[in-house]
This record gives structure tokens, sequence and C-alpha cells, in this order.
């Protein structure tokens, strides 16, 4: 058939009205606006963490039709400056939504369609109890606003951003709309109006309840469609009645086809399931991770691609050189031991703990690949690399059971995952030695003839005579460089006090305890001094406290109290010699006090005094 165009120009005209008001009856607004529908599925990065870097984590916005996440992600391809990233861990984080419900309170709002007993804006209210109570992140993470409509024909909020699910249950439970016509253009770009300026890369999406009807006389479907394009927020529209008309659908279309959004029919509360199980799946995001090669601070690039859509976002890198410090309560170490001959690995201590302080001036902590411990230069071994506890700290246990006394230089240095290292400034160390001194003995008296006065009796005088002579020859020589030495001196030493034992009990101010220590300084048993004068040594026979060891005396030591209470420490010629708080007892006794030290041989006594109340009763 062949159609003139000459002669059938008005027909062509006619056909051309007869569309245009068909499409003026079914909405000319939908059918404009369908016609820039966007694609499907989409990807946007919302955030980019490197607090953990190496460790970067790149958080991915995904929706497919409907504005669903996509289920597949196996074809995701991540980059670094253009670079693919061949190892990745891909995780869902919660994250939460954004969501505001539109309430169309218009005249039919308040209708029963069926003989459930529900007007349509009970079942609304239902419908949104079953989002609160079923899909809504129970953790307050969702964010949900109500616009209604006001008593001055404008829009309101009838609750914003709450995010417990009873506020939301609530609010829609008291709702009492009037019916009246809708002001829903306001209505509907204050919700994107207020979406768009909370963009803190979550989901987000508005939600319709209305019947659909008027949508076509009400609505500025490219301003609105525009609009939410604009800020990545697609529409939704829950279509209320016992059913809905070819008209009314393509109405509700117009709004979330070409956002990308959904329409569904909603006679009963439940029917809006669907899109309340998207909005509880977009509660979550997909986070990939993955080892950063970067070692270089400044801007970088990173992008996710799937498929054909692709999204890139510029993260800043500071990258620092961590700070290490090494840190020591004291640097004078005291070794000491309980007997003279203390072999040198038997001094304690024997283990020194050293602190290691970490700081990351770039704020990016990062485990420790090497830690490197040098004495005088000289490495020392360290079972494992230490780990960093939460406050950046790690223990070192330098072994100076092989020291001698003398000043040590202590230096540490690390290497962090990046292989930046850091060194310690150098750390002094003296370390002192400290022994019992040996005592100086003392000739016992003896019985014993002089050998001179013994021979002398069947010596003849012409033998002993010259031996007298040489003899008072010496002694002279000796009073008269005596007499000079004591000349030379500025002050003559005191005699020894003389310590007269008490003769009554001790007060009951305090008692006298010994206590025999261990090698570790523990004490293992306490003997009480209840005489004035009591003596200590190797025999029984000859002591009143018999102190069992092979370096002890037959009679080693003496402890008197006299009569103002104070006691008394005398060496009686002991062979190992007697100490107080490690110094050597002379010829000349020595006050006790609370808490001293006594060594007899190579046993170490502690001298305590006691309140008689804190004693045991025997």
């Amino acid at each position: 058939m062949i159609i003139r165009w000459g002669a059938n120009r008005s027909l062509f005209y006619v056909a051309l009205i007869g569309l245009l008001l068909a499409a003026g009856r079914a909405g000319v607004g939908p059918v404009l606006a369908q016609q820039v529908e966007r694609e499907r599925d989409d990807v946007r990065i919302t955030a980019v963490t490197t607090s953990a870097f190496p460790t970067v984590a790149v958080r991915v916005l995904t929706t497919a039709a409907g504005g669903a996440p996509i289920a597949d992600l196996s074809r995701l391809v991540l980059r670094e400056n253009g670079v693919p990233i061949p190892d990745t861990t891909l995780a869902r984080t919660p994250v939460g939504v954004d969501v505001v419900l539109v309430l169309d309170a218009n005249a039919d709002f308040l209708l029963f369609d069926d003989n459930s007993g529900l007007s349509r804006r009970d079942k609304v209210a239902v419908g949104i109890g079953r989002y609160t109570a079923q899909f809504m992140a129970p953790s307050g993470l969702d964010r949900v606003s109500i616009i209604v409509p006001d008593a001055a024909g404008g829009a309101a909020f009838l609750i914003q951003d709450a995010n417990r699910p009873d506020e939301v249950a609530a609010a829609i439970a008291a709702f009492n709309p009037t019916p009246q016509a809708t002001p829903l253009q306001a209505m509907l770009a204050a919700a994107i109006d207020h979406m768009a300026a909370n963009d803190d890369g979550r989901f987000r999406a508005v939600l319709l309840y209305s019947d659909g009807a008027r949508l076509g006389n009400q609505l500025d479907y490219p301003a609105l469609v525009e609009a939410a394009q604009a800020a990545a927020i697609p529409l939704y529209v829950a279509i209320l009645g016992a059913a809905a008309s070819p008209e009314e659908t393509a109405n509700a279309d117009g709004l979330s086809g070409p956002t990308n959004g959904l329409s569904v029919h909603v006679p009963e509360p439940e029917a809006a399931d669907p899109i309340y199980e998207i909005f509880r799946a977009q509660g979550q995001q997909a986070e990939v991770a993955y080892q950063s090669a970067l070692r270089q601070s400044g801007m970088h690039e990173v992008s996710v691609s799937v498929g054909n859509v692709r999204d890139a976002a510029e993260f800043e890198l500071a990258l620092a050189t961590p700070e290490v410090a090494l840190h020591l309560s004291q640097t004078t170490i005291r070794r000491a031991g309980s007997a003279v001959d203390t072999p040198l690995a038997l001094l304690q201590p024997a283990v020194l703990p050293l602190t290691v302080q970490v700081a990351w001036p770039d704020g990016l902590p990062r485990a420790l690949t090497d830690v490197a411990f040098q004495v005088d230069g000289v490495a020392q071994p360290l079972a494992a690399t230490p780990a960093l506890d939460g406050a950046g700290q790690l223990t070192l246990a330098w072994d100076i059971s092989e020291r001698d006394a003398g000043i040590y230089l202590l230096e540490v240095a690390i290497a962090d995952a990046l292989g930046l290292r850091a060194t310690a400034a150098p750390l002094e160390v003296t370390i002192e030695v400290a022994r019992p001194i040996p005592p100086t003995p003392t000739v016992a008296p003896t019985r014993t003839p002089s050998p001179i006065l013994s021979a002398g009796r069947n010596a003849p005088w012409g033998v002993i005579l010259p031996a007298a002579l040489l003899l008072a020859g010496l002694v002279g020589a000796g009073i008269v460089l005596a007499r000079r030495r004591a000349r030379r001196a500025a002050q003559p030493a005191p005699p020894p006090p003389r310590i007269i034992p008490a003769t009554d009990p001790p007060d009951d101010r305090h008692v006298a305890v010994l206590e025999r220590l261990t090698a570790e300084g523990h004490a293992v048993e306490a003997i009480e001094l209840t005489a004035a004068d009591v003596t200590l040594g190797r025999e029984a026979a000859a002591v009143e406290i018999v102190v069992d060891d092979p370096s002890v005396s037959r009679l080693h030591a003496r402890i008197r109290r006299n009569q103002a209470g104070e006691y008394w420490l005398f060496d009686e010629g002991s062979v190992q010699g007697t100490a107080l708080n490690f110094e050597p007892l002379g010829l000349a006794p020595r006050l006790l006090q609370h808490n001293d030290v006594i060594q007899v041989g190579r046993v170490a006594l502690r001298f305590r005094l006691e309140m008689p109340e804190k004693r045991p009763s025997p």
C-alpha cells in the first residue's frame, strides 16, 4: 500500500492529535520522564580508609535494577593509580540507609478498600510498622524521616532522621490526617532536598505512599526526576488501593523508572516488603581491602569497575618515619650478692627489663618487621621480634647475669612494615656490683709461752745479753716512732665503746627478732632475742643461737642489749668475719637498727624490732 503525503496529510494530523490526547490522558509528564531512564547497574566509592595502612579499605555502594545491590561482584576490578590489584578481600560492612517516607494523605487516604477493617491510612501505618520491626537496623544506623501535608497546605516533617525503630512506629501510629488536596510536588521536592543535603556515603531513597491517580496533574515530573538523578536518589512508589489501574501504574513508573527505583502495588501492608528488603540489603555495603604497594606520600587514586560502570576516588597519604625511644626507670643498677665470693651469674638482678616506646607521627600505626638491640655495639639475641601493645610499647629483656661493674651503651633500632627505619637515642647504663667485704682477721690470744721466753731458761748469757740489747733497741725505736705518729694525727681514734649488758628484761615497747634470709632475700625462720647477751656460732655447746653453716665459726658473733635498750653487734674473732649491711665489723661493736642485715660468714640474718602484740603467741 502506497500512502501519498499530500493526499493523506489531514489523516496524519488527525492521528497525531489522537496520540497527543492519549498521552495527555496517560499523563504527559511520565512519558517525557521515561525518555531519560538511567543505566541500571552503578557503582560508587563512598569511603577510602587508610587508618591501617598499608592495608587500604575501599567501601563501594552498588546498585542494580530497582536499586538493589549487585548480587555478583566477581567481576569487580580494583585499581590503585591505574594498576590492577589482583589480591583483594571482599566483605560486607554495615553503614545504614537514609530513607524519607512521603504520605499522600489525599481525600481517599481514609477509604476502606475491603472488609479487613483497615483503611488505606491504617494499612500504611501497619506497613511502616512492619518495616521498623523487621527491616530497619536495630543498631541505630538507619535514619528515617516522614513528610506529611500540614494544615496550611505545605510540606511538614512528621519525624526527621529518627534512628530508633520504636520512635518511627510511634510517630506513624499517632498520625491522624485530615483528608485534603496534598501539595505532593512540594513534599517530594522537600524529600529530595533533604536527602541531597545528607550525602555521607549511605544509600538514600524516597518512598511515596499514594494511590497514584492524581500524580499526572500534581507533579512536575522532569524537575523531580532531574533533581533525583543529580543526587543519585532512587524514587519508590507504593501504590495504594484494592487495584492499580494502568494510568496509576504509569504515573508511579514515571517517578521510579528514570531514577532506578521501584513501583509496587500495595493492597495489603506486606506487599511493600520487596521495597523494604532493598532498603535492608543496602544497609550493608561492599568493602574491598588490599595491601597497598605505595611508599610515597601525596595524592593517589583508587578506582573500582563492574562491567562497563566505573568510579574513582582520590585519597591522601602522608607517610613519616616512626619515632622510637628507649626508657629505663633508673640508669644506675646495683647488682648484689649475699657472700664475699658470690659468683657473677648469681648476683641479683640478673635480667633488666627495658621499655621501647614507638610513636607514629603520620597517625598510621603498623607492624614491626625487625627490632635490633645492641650493647656496646654488639647485637643482643632476641627470642622473636617483639610485638607492640596497644600503647605502642614493647619490652626487651636484657640479660645482665654476666655483666660486671661498668658503664654500658644501649641502642635500639626498628623497622616497620613499610621498610622505614628508626633508631633510638643511645642510653648509658651504669652497673655496680656489691658483695660483703671480707673481715680483717683478728689474731686470737694464745697461752703458749713466747719462744724467746721458753728458750731463755737454758740459753747461755753470751747469747741472751746481745739479744736483750737488740730487743731493747728495737723497742726504743718503736716508742720514738709511735710518738711521732701520735703528734702527726689530728685527732686520736676514740676507744671502742664499752657495752655493759642490761640486768633487767627488755621493756614492753619492742622485742628483737633475728630472721634467717634465703639467697633471694626471703625470711624462712625467726628467733626472738630474750636475753641481754646472746652469742651466735656453729657449736651448740658454746653459743645460745646455733647457725649451722661451714662458714660460721665455733663462736662467731655476739648481740648485747645495754641499759638504754640498744642492741650492739660484736665480732668474736671469727674466721670469715661479721658484716653489718655488707660492711665488715672491726674490733669495735656496731649499733643495730631495725631491718639491718647481719652477715655471719655466708649466712644472712635480718635484725628486726617488733611490737610485742604483733608477735605470734608461743
